[in-house]
């Protein structure tokens, strides 16, 4: 039997200890070792231990562990925050599940140097309201012109296209690019059915960059001039980057598949219609789910049996270089018919 009290239900995992007191805890059972003080005037229980995925690369397992860390921290600052703060910058893009780079995700190591915590949360008013000066927050004072705010699951965030905007700061275009892929990126429901909008138009990113001076503007216009809707993953844009910097026929994207009976056969990422080119970017989840894996072999091979010609690339063909997959395509698009 666990020798601490239970709290009251309505506190939920994370609470501030004006609620707790008012439902009746003592401070006694505030102090108690099984709480974790994130923010002054915050109580957090902690999460359940995650299990790490089977054969996770450890980039990525350490890209999820911060990102989880990150976003507890917001839920819990939220407790105690003024009503009028958001959430923006990094903090918002991993609230929204956008694509980000492990480095804008570390904060400072440890005390024992074998891992990083997660970066401060960026927090921000609008003027005349004054910044957070709360610690381990980056307070931000933001006009009110700069930026959209929208209630996204319990939390009040920057818009996703806010967010693209602000990231100009931290990232590079090929990543800006990535982010605004995932922005755009219109999923699917349901096999072949598509979902109506994405997190923002391509109107709304540009509407972002024209909403007075900013920072890294330059860097957001050349973005801009290169996101496409139809990318699903940062592995898919890493691939079209590479092939359009390479000099290829730039692909179409997320395109419906039909055999010569006109039924469907399902989607793909790339393709290049003229040269009955397929290219499949193959991610860990579609080794490591078997049904998965085995409706990928017949749809592999109901595509070749319709004419097409399928390349299945890996994240070996495209980190730490794309050269691979990149020379992998022109040597196919040259096999069926292309002429560079």
């Amino acid at each position: 039997m666990s020798r601490h009290r239970p709290f009251p239900t309505s506190l939920g995992a994370h609470f501030s200890v004006a609620d707790a007191r008012r439902e009746g805890v003592s401070e006694g059972r505030l102090r108690g070792r099984d709480l974790e003080a994130p923010f002054h005037g915050v109580r957090s229980r902690p999460d359940p231990v995650e299990t790490d995925l089977p054969d996770e690369n450890p980039r990525a397992r350490e890209s999820r562990r911060l990102r989880r860390e990150l976003l507890r921290r917001m839920r819990a600052f939220a407790k105690v925050a003024p009503r009028h703060t958001f959430f923006t910058h990094v903090s918002a893009a991993v609230a929204w599940g956008l694509p980000l780079p492990l480095a804008v995700l570390r904060g400072d190591p440890s005390s024992d140097g074998a891992e990083h915590r997660p970066r401060d949360v960026d927090a921000a008013v609008l003027k005349p309201h004054r910044a957070s000066r709360a610690a381990n927050v980056r307070g931000r004072q933001l006009a009110t012109r700069a930026v959209s705010v929208r209630e996204h699951d319990g939390l009040r965030l920057a818009s996703p296209a806010s967010v693209w905007a602000q990231l100009a700061d931290e990232l590079t275009v090929a990543e800006l690019i990535e982010v605004g892929d995932a922005i755009v990126h219109v999923p699917r429901m349901r096999g072949m059915i598509r979902g109506q909008v994405g997190l923002a138009t391509m109107r709304q990113l540009e509407a972002s960059v024209a909403t007075g001076r900013r920072r890294g503007a330059g860097k957001l216009r050349s973005a801009l001039a290169l996101i496409r809707v139809g990318a699903a993953s940062p592995f898919e844009t890493r691939v079209r980057l590479g092939i359009i910097d390479g000099g290829l026929p730039e692909p179409e994207l997320d395109i419906d598949l039909f055999d010569e009976n006109g039924d469907p056969i399902g989607y793909t990422e790339i393709a290049f219609p003229s040269y009955r080119l397929l290219v499949e970017c193959e991610g860990d989840h579609h080794r490591l789910d078997p049904a998965q894996w085995n409706r990928d072999i017949e749809k592999h091979a109901a595509c070749v049996r319709a004419g097409w010609t399928v390349l299945r690339l890996t994240a070996a063909h495209a980190y730490p270089s794309v050269a691979p997959a990149v020379a992998r395509i022109r040597d196919a698009l040259i096999r069926n018919g292309w002429t560079p």
